[in-house]
């Protein structure tokens, strides 16, 4: 018993030798292979294939240290695999792509005879080998020949189709030829229909040119792409399809793949990985292709349960075919079509009826032959992805009922412009600021509009004129109120509508410079905007775009707005001691900026955060609503209702009153020092406010006090005459009443007894 387990261990000591040696190369160290491949292992077609054929080779040579790098392009393939050569001892590289041959080539040149990388290439090609390069192919037409002739025995509609990556993937469509030509041997009638793709993995082109085949009655499509995207295309309308990029795609479909050949890569790659690991530096080629040799087979043909046996023994006969002839005698070498076809693009043919080409020549066809029918390359149609017009009927309808409103208003301002509330707030400036208002409106209406360059800088150019006209006209008109009533006696001061326009067209003019700059440097234009938001791959929206410089100008003309603003402020500070409601607009000027403030709060936070560019158009926009109407209603809507209130037929100096401020109080306190008696004191009081007469005297016992009576009478007098100087309608007649209210004073003063008399008498 003892006898045996030593054996047993003996036995076991010498396979894991064995096992040792195997894994080692000619020097005795461990065998290093590496595969490149140009995309990844789950395509179910070429890579997937080629990472079979590797880990086929590895189990049968054990192979321990087997990898795979995904790469392609010459330039990254360098930079990937070159540090590997330089810094690891790696002894075979497995070129599998076309995307490889070049850099392969280049490493296998230049580390030809180096003293210390021994590592071999295996490339895609039929060129002569050297000490380090070994070249592979397969008979890639044979495999498509035999794919037609099958589309072509299966047909029901003789309308048959196919996809190739075509000259932009820099490969020509022989392969389409050799598809036709089996289709067209077997089924003389059949209609051929084909697209080039332009790449060999490009699932969203080869899915939307697979549609349209179908739709063009087509009921067997072939490809020589990469990936099964076509496939499961016509898979998911209804339809069985057949495998043609070298995946036996049976196994994951079942009988839904009719037809379809798959690569045997182990075979290919066994032979030549054996003679490489063996330390052989004197290799020949590979190459894959139908063999009565079944260890050298390289295509494995399956056919879906149910196909009846006329069509499985005409297949049969004809791999045999091409199984028992050489090659060069293949029909996609030589046919009846090529004499013709030679003529007409200079090739040359060999063969005893001249009517055949070596595989030089036939790797050249590109045009198409009589029958085939080339759609072209297919290029994807981009979408658009347009703004909801749910959305910008909405904005389009609520910005012009809103233009109406405002209209209406400009109306009511010229039919009540004789009333003290219009006039004492300027008609015509007032229509300013509703035009102004108007302006911002149509501005939003082609914000939410169609995209394009124009509207892009009609947009910007209307809505910063609009603010530039309602802002500055709301600021204008209130300075001429705080230059006129900001004066102790209330001198009589004249500021005309024609002195102010000036000031309202430098805030226009400099807004018009501003947008000029941006226009003619910020290059504000429409552009298709693709992978934004939530956009799909071939979808694309259009927006509004400018340079930097545009930007730092857009910056400005938003700064010029802040200035206009805090002027804003400042006069509604300066006006806020005015004591007669239509003259004091300080109130609606400050909650017209607390409205925009409020925006600002609100809106930068969301701008900041991520936002798709509806989602901005919609914010922009109803702010810009937001704050022009609420300007508009807080300006206008008191003085409408002044007007509904009093009546239209209101006196023009019947003016409201409002309470005396502080402010007020002290200056008219401080106009009445210096006057040269103590009885002075009462009638500085009311030449300190006189246009708004004893409405701003903190005294409750002058109400009902006829001498008061005769001041208020007064002091309207003189409103009226502040009010016509105020709109531009001082005449002489004013000059006169102002006199009259002098004189008037004088008397008065004249008459008051002299308290210090009084005193004396009382003493």
């Amino acid at each position: 018993m003892k006898i045996f387990f030593k054996f047993l261990i003996l036995i076991s000591f010498l396979l894991l030798c064995i096992n040792k040696i195997n894994c080692l190369d000619g020097d005795g160290n461990p065998f290093r292979m590496i595969m490149l491949l140009s995309a990844g292992v789950n395509d179910l077609g070429f890579n997937n294939m080629m990472n079979q054929g590797r880990v086929g080779v590895a189990k049968d040579l054990n192979i321990e240290d087997s990898r795979l790098v995904i790469v392609d392009g010459l330039n990254e393939t360098i930079a990937l695999v070159e540090p590997i050569l330089q810094n690891e001892d790696i002894d075979f590289i497995i070129c599998s792509s076309q995307g490889h041959t070049a850099a392969c080539k280049y490493f296998a040149q230049k580390y030809l005879n180096h003293p210390t990388i021994k590592t071999q290439f295996l490339i895609r090609g039929s060129g002569s080998t050297t000490a380090n390069l070994i070249q592979f192919n397969y008979n890639f037409a044979s495999a498509n020949y035999m794919s037609g002739y099958f589309a072509g025995l299966y047909t029901k509609s003789k309308k048959i189709g196919f996809l190739s990556p075509g000259s932009m993937a820099k490969v020509n469509d022989s392969w389409v030829y050799a598809f036709w030509l089996g289709a067209k041997q077997i089924n003389p009638s059949i209609e051929f229909y084909y697209y080039n793709i332009g790449a060999f993995l490009n699932p969203d082109a080869s899915e939307a040119a697979t549609n349209d085949l179908l739709d063009r009655g087509c009921d067997v499509i072939g490809n020589t792409l990469d990936d099964f995207s076509s496939g499961i295309t016509i898979m998911s309308r209804g339809h069985r399809t057949i495998g043609t990029n070298g995946f036996p795609q049976k196994l994951i479909y079942g009988e839904k793949i009719i037809y379809s050949y798959a690569y045997n890569w182990t075979k290919l790659f066994l032979p030549i990985t054996k003679s490489v690991k063996s330390g052989n530096t004197n290799n020949t080629n590979g190459y894959g292709d139908f063999n009565l040799d079944e260890s050298k087979n390289f295509f494995n043909i399956e056919y879906s349960y149910g196909l009846d046996n006329l069509t499985l023994t005409k297949m049969n006969q004809q791999i045999t075919y091409l199984k028992s002839n050489p090659r060069a005698t293949h029909p996609y070498y030589c046919n009846d079509f090529l004499p013709a076809y030679a003529k007409k693009y200079n090739f040359t043919l060999s063969g005893v009826n001249k009517s055949c080409i070596d595989h030089s020549t036939f790797l050249k066809i590109n045009e198409p032959f009589p029958g085939m029918t080339f759609l072209g390359i297919y290029n994807i149609s981009l979408n658009e992805v347009k703004f909801s017009s749910s959305i910008q009927n909405g904005f389009s309808i609520v910005t012009g009922g809103l233009i109406a409103v405002t209209l209406i208003m400009m109306i009511g301002i010229i039919k009540f412009s004789k009333t003290s509330s219009i006039r004492s707030a300027s008609p015509i400036f007032l229509n300013f600021i509703l035009v102004g208002g108007i302006i911002v409106y149509i501005g939003i209406i082609v914000w939410v509009g169609p995209m394009s360059t124009s509207s892009c800088n009609a947009r910007l150019w209307l809505v910063t004129l609009g603010f530039s006209t309602l802002i500055g006209s709301l600021v204008v008109k209130n300075f001429r109120i705080w230059l006129i009533f900001d004066n102790p006696e209330l001198k009589s001061i004249k500021i005309t509508n024609y002195q102010l326009f000036p000031w309202v067209g430098a805030c226009l003019v400099i807004n018009i410079i501003l947008m000029s700059i941006l226009t003619s440097v910020g290059d504000l234009k429409q552009i298709d905007a693709m992978n934004i938001d939530s956009l799909g791959k071939y979808e694309f929206m259009k927006v509004c775009k400018m340079n930097q410089a545009g930007a730092s100008t857009l910056y400005t003309i938003l700064a010029y707005f802040a200035a206009l603003l805090l002027v804003g402020v400042f006069v509604s500070w300066k006006i806020r001691i005015v004591d007669i409601q239509e003259f004091n607009e300080s109130g609606a000027i400050a909650n017209t900026l607390y409205a925009i403030s409020f925006c600002l709060f609100v809106i930068v936070p969301l701008m900041i955060s991520p936002q798709d560019k509806q989602s901005e158009t919609i914010i922009l926009c109803t702010t810009g609503l937001f704050i022009t109407t609420a300007a508009l209603l807080i300006i206008f809507t008191p003085k409408f209702w002044r007007v509904f209130r009093k009546g239209s037929n209101e006196s023009e100096i019947n003016y409201g009153k409002k309470k005396s401020s502080s402010v007020a109080t002290a200056r008219a306190e401080s106009g009445s020092k210096g006057s040269n008696s103590a009885s002075g004191s009462k009638k500085t009081n009311r030449r300190g406010n006189i246009v708004s007469g004893d409405f701003t005297d903190d005294s409750e016992s002058s109400i009902g006090n006829d001498e008061d009576k005769e001041i208020d009478n007064a002091a309207n007098v003189t409103s009226g005459a502040v009010l016509a100087e105020f709109t531009d309608e001082a005449s002489d007649i004013d000059n006169i009443e102002l006199k009259d209210i002098e004189q008037h004073d004088q008397f008065e003063q004249s008459e008051q007894p002299n308290t210090t008399d009084i005193k004396s008498e009382n003493n």
